[in-house]
């Protein structure tokens, strides 16, 4: 499983290639699609890990 951290570097690595003027925009637009989806995803994994914390409790 990717750590929060790996997640919120590929999503940078993602907007990047996403945001090449010398791609078609169709590219980009999936390109950028993706780094949202990355960015959820620690999103979700912070959450997790908060629930987790709370729990142990």
């Amino acid at each position: 499983m990717p750590t929060i951290e790996q997640c919120k570097a590929y999503a940078a690595e993602y907007k990047t290639l996403g945001s090449d003027q010398r791609i078609s925009a169709r590219r980009s637009t999936v390109l950028l699609s993706i780094s949202r989806s990355w960015i959820a995803l620690a999103h979700q994994l912070e959450q997790l890990s908060l629930i987790a914390k709370d729990e142990k409790k």
